[in-house]
């Protein structure tokens, strides 16, 4: 049973818009439907602020800086409404070495973060919420009791030690954060595993997927012509950031020995190796990245879905949300075996070398029928973040139980 007429703050890390799926705004969006729901959006430094002026970076500079209003109520794609808040700047910290000054110069930021949060909170009448941090350790150990809180989760998505930008800091303050809040979210058993010893209530809730909107690509099907097939005999695609992940050595396998497919990539493009590598090749196509609502139009064209990450440290821990997008949409889906994706072992390939990749994904194109197709999209279906609210919803109640013992 879904949580209702609750208040939930959700201090976030990702911002509530933006052009690619991100499972805190997926979720947020299924509880506001029945809750009021605060959102607290990625905290901008004064650096941001001063490259937003110049025009070098798209920063709500105005909102920021507390000359348009800060809080904003924003119609929700479930249903409803959601209050979404920009804090103030705070200082840019993340290049400092030394724990101690970086730790001094983020409760600074956190003291005007909880101020300009409180100040919302009151404006919307909202009194013991429950707290769920988005994978931001940095401000929530300063925040905690600040917001008069019935209970606080820490949502984990991603191994924070092998992301580049919280290298230095965020392993010592994520295991600091999750000493002290009431409940951990995670989601996949790498995380899950590598966490269990920090909290005792620590509660494993899947990636989830919006499943009426990507299960709309069974109806864009080979109707229209988004990606330029030309004389390709197959479309084979992957959303998603074109990153550090990748195992290129394996596209470029894929690519010299699949000369008549078409290669599609729809999503950002943050490597400029990868770049490069896609590039050179006449069969791949970079369509940028595209918000999520216009995703299933592509994915319709899609005969096959991939996902080629690298076997490490980071994505032990990736459970990945395009695969229950693939699987709505109904298309086959060949991965690496880059983390524990056992879910999925009877409805994809999971495969662990650039042989057997390419040979998954000639076997699944030839074998693909409608059948199967209906069979991925009712997995999606039974991983929708509808699903995964009501994981929470129950992970709520035992926690509430706990307190009161």
């Amino acid at each position: 049973q879904m949580i209702q007429k609750e208040n939930i703050v959700c201090v976030g890390f990702p911002n509530w818009e933006g052009d690619y799926m991100k499972s805190t705004v997926e979720l947020m969006s299924v509880l506001a439907k029945d809750n009021t729901v605060l959102y607290v959006d990625y905290e901008y430094t004064i650096k941001d602020v001063l490259m937003g002026i110049i025009g070098k970076k798209k920063v709500p500079v105005k909102r920021i800086l507390g000359l348009d209003k800060r809080l904003r109520k924003l119609p929700n794609k479930k249903g409803g409404s959601i209050y979404v808040l920009t804090p103030p700047a705070v200082l840019p910290v993340n290049f400092m070495k030394s724990s101690k000054w970086y730790d001094r110069l983020i409760k600074i930021g956190a003291k005007r973060v909880a101020r300009s949060i409180r100040k919302a909170m009151k404006e919307l009448d909202i009194k013991r919420p429950i707290v769920v941090n988005a994978f931001n350790p940095f401000f929530g150990n300063d925040l905690v009791g600040k917001l008069d809180e019935e209970l606080l989760l820490y949502y984990c998505y991603d191994e924070i030690g092998s992301a580049a930008w919280a290298k230095k800091h965020g392993v010592r303050l994520e295991a600091q954060f999750i000493k002290k809040v009431d409940g951990v979210l995670v989601s996949s058993i790498g995380l899950y595993n590598d966490r269990k010893h920090l909290n005792n209530n620590i509660y494993l809730v899947k990636n989830g997927v919006d499943f009426n909107l990507f299960n709309s690509a069974f109806q864009y099907k080979k109707i229209n012509k988004l990606i330029p097939k030309n004389e390709y005999e197959n479309i084979v695609g992957y959303i998603g950031s074109i990153d550090f992940r990748l195992d290129y050595e394996l596209l470029e396998h894929l690519f010299l020995n699949m000369p008549t497919t078409l290669f599609a990539f729809v999503g950002r493009v943050n490597s400029i190796k990868g770049k490069a590598i896609l590039r050179k090749h006449k069969n791949v196509v970079l369509l940028g990245p595209h918000p999520p609502n216009e995703l299933p139009k592509y994915l319709g064209e899609f005969d096959l879905g991939i996902i080629p990450f690298e076997k490490n440290d980071f994505t032990k821990g990736i459970y990945p949300l395009k695969i229950n997008e693939y699987l709505s949409a109904g298309i086959p889906v060949v991965l690496t075996s880059f983390s524990d994706l056992s879910d999925f072992e009877t409805t994809t390939q999971i495969v662990s070398n650039k042989i057997d990749f390419l040979l998954k994904v000639k076997e699944e194109l030839i074998n693909d029928n409608f059948n199967l197709q209906t069979v991925r999209a009712k997995i999606g279906l039974a991983n929708s973040w509808e699903n995964r609210v009501d994981q929470i919803s129950e992970v709520l109640i035992e926690l509430r139980e706990k307190k009161i013992r």
